[in-house]
């Protein structure tokens, strides 16, 4: 495979790796010690699929503290599956890879921080055993993601970089809602661990946006066709999601708000704009790669994404 990233890049990107890893089980990094407690909230202020609603209003301090709780479990779960499909693509990478190159042992580290996160957000599940949550890889949509990052990755390195950019936009989202969030009431071992996430990341990132960057410029005509267009899809797709990281409705929440309300929150159209308006940044990076056409793709007056005349349908 033809590695896109230059050098001294990845050379710096191992130095960091090395030096700066935020190893999750370290004291200094989190502490695990703080109690589960009704005294915390477990989701960032107007971070939950309930803010700002009438649900939200009704509960109890100590109510918004448990169905806070189960979401942010929810989530972590299903992140630690995101890193998993994430990890499936680039070790089908590594197959194809020149062991001589630097980017082999970066890929490397990026696998093993993403195993660290997994385990991080494992923890953090295995810690709160009461809870009962929803596993993506029970879905079709999930299944197929793992099975898609094997076939993509080694084929069309540049169409899989795009899709870890956005995961690791979506994350970044995430991490940074719980990092600005200074309430003496957020769980502190939740600020920790997005800290830790998010520092990591930002190597990941990094190295995603130079491949995409240096990488489209020498596709084919045809090739970078299918990458532009797989990449308006997705990014229509997304922006039509009321959530970017999924919640599925639990019996443990019947004490605190029915089915019906519980979609009625998820798909509160307030979350179309927020969804939109954080798509944009990435939307904007992708362009200036050129993995995305800048006249097939805007946002528009809801703030999610829309197709331009001559674009395609979600």
């Amino acid at each position: 495979m033809d590695v896109r990233v230059d050098d001294r890049l990845t050379d710096r990107l191992n130095i960091a790796s090395a030096r700066k890893r935020r190893y999750p089980f370290d004291d200094d990094v989190i502490d695990w010690s703080v109690p589960m407690s009704s005294d915390y909230v477990y989701m960032p202020e107007g971070s939950s699929f309930l803010h700002g609603t009438a649900v939200w209003e009704r509960l109890s301090d100590t109510e918004r503290s448990h169905v806070t709780r189960w979401e942010v479990t929810q989530i972590l779960r299903n992140a630690g599956h995101g890193e998993h499909i994430l990890n499936q693509g680039i070790l089908a990478m590594l197959w194809h890879t020149d062991p001589y190159e630097p980017a082999w042992r970066f890929m490397l580290h990026e696998v093993a921080e993403e195993c660290q996160h997994m385990a991080m957000f494992n923890e953090w599940v295995r810690r709160n055993d009461d809870m009962r949550t929803w596993s993506i890889a029970r879905g079709r949509r999930g299944t197929g993601a793992a099975l898609l990052a094997q076939l993509v990755a080694p084929r069309m390195p540049e169409l899989f970089w795009v899709y870890v950019l956005l995961f690791e936009a979506v994350g970044d989202l995430v991490n940074d809602a719980f990092v600005r969030d200074r309430s003496d009431r957020l769980h502190p071992t939740l600020r920790q661990l997005m800290r830790a996430h998010r520092i990591e990341e930002a190597r990941h990132i990094a190295f995603a946006v130079r491949w995409i960057e240096n990488g489209v410029p020498k596709l084919s005509p045809a090739r970078r066709w299918l990458l532009q267009r797989a990449t308006e899809r997705t990014l229509l797709w997304l922006s039509r999601l009321p959530r970017l990281m999924p919640v599925a409705y639990s019996e443990q929440l019947a004490p605190y708000l029915s089915k019906e309300e519980f979609e009625a929150a998820v798909t509160d159209p307030r979350y179309t704009e927020h969804v939109g308006r954080h798509l944009q940044p990435v939307a904007e990076v992708l362009i200036e790669c050129g993995a995305l056409h800048p006249q097939r793709i805007a946002p528009g007056p809801d703030g999610r994404l829309i197709r331009l005349a001559g674009g395609v349908d979600a």
